[in-house]
């Protein structure tokens, strides 16, 4: 997949580094808009790696890439990048750890990577990427020279991802729910995912349907599902009168806490909540009707 316009700015900046890298970097943008692929062009540069492979599938002793897990990065997760970071470099002479969405590091979490960020160890460096860097510890943000992600243009989008073989009538849907975000977009066509507007028209239809859709989406990952579902409800606020309005920013608010709650409590019943959150929205959906179909704009 081509490097799109909107990331040359950001890519041209690690670059220039070079031997003066920093220890700690934060990149930091949008969702969907490739910080993600700056840190990983930064690991494959600092490995000696080609630069078109993806650096959390490969398996190379001095690097290691951290994602959420159920949407939490944990304690115990983040002191094995803290111990692997110490460790001498076996291959690259150098070390590097990313860390995606570090936003999602709980609190014990979050200290656990200062001590790295501290005291570093030599030739060693760590990569933090998320869309929410106001929601990181200010005494880790701090430690890390920040290089920031900023939106393309319409146009530039559009034509990226035609380029990546996108039907643009198709992204409409994930256009909604992944905030017009390209790389989002781009993955969800790679993959032939369905779009969640799918699920939510069928769990529309009666509670026994909704019960249904319930199982078929356990699986997910609750947080990026629940965000997803709640920018399809502000897209809805966008298309409706007034009173319908109200309505959908009731529920709106219900999702937002459970996302609240799936983010700190990690003893949450999962498949409860979303079980209930879809008996709510055909509930809702009893007295609304269906908007047009969304576009890619």
């Amino acid at each position: 997949m081509n490097e799109p316009p909107w990331l040359s700015s950001a890519l041209a900046n690690v670059r220039r580094m070079g031997a003066r890298l920093p220890h700690a970097l934060l990149i930091h943008g949008p969702p969907g808009w490739g910080a993600e692929r700056v840190a990983n062009a930064l690991a494959l540069d600092l490995m000696h790696l080609d630069s078109d492979r993806d650096a959390r599938g490969v398996a190379h002793p001095d690097l290691r890439w951290l994602q959420p897990e159920d949407g939490i990065i944990k304690v115990d997760a983040v002191r094995e990048i803290v111990e692997f970071l110490v460790q001498t470099p076996q291959a690259a002479g150098r070390k590097i750890a990313v860390i995606e969405d570090a936003d999602r590091m709980n609190l014990n979490a979050a200290n656990a990577l200062l001590k790295s960020l501290e005291e570093p160890p030599r030739e060693s460096f760590i990569a933090l990427s998320t869309s929410a860097p106001e929601q990181l510890l200010p005494t880790v943000r701090s430690r890390c020279q920040e290089i920031r992600i900023r939106r393309g243009g319409s146009d530039d989008v559009r034509d990226w991802l035609i380029g990546a073989g996108v039907d643009l009538e198709r992204a409409g849907f994930w256009a909604v729910e992944y905030g017009g975000a390209p790389f989002a977009i781009a993955m969800a066509a790679e993959q032939d995912r369905a779009p969640l507007w799918d699920s939510l028209e069928k769990a529309a239809r009666s509670p026994a349907a909704a019960r249904a859709i319930g199982e078929a989406l356990r699986a997910e990952d609750l947080v990026d599902l629940l965000e997803r579902w709640l920018r399809i409800t502000h897209w809805l606020m966008r298309q409706m009168a007034v009173p319908g309005r109200m309505a959908v920013l009731d529920f709106a608010s219900e999702v937002q806490d459970v996302r609240r709650a799936a983010l700190v409590n990690t003893g949450l019943n999962r498949t409860m909540q979303l079980h209930r959150l879809l008996l709510l929205w055909a509930e809702l959906w009893r007295h609304a009707p269906v908007p047009a179909t969304p576009k890619l704009v």
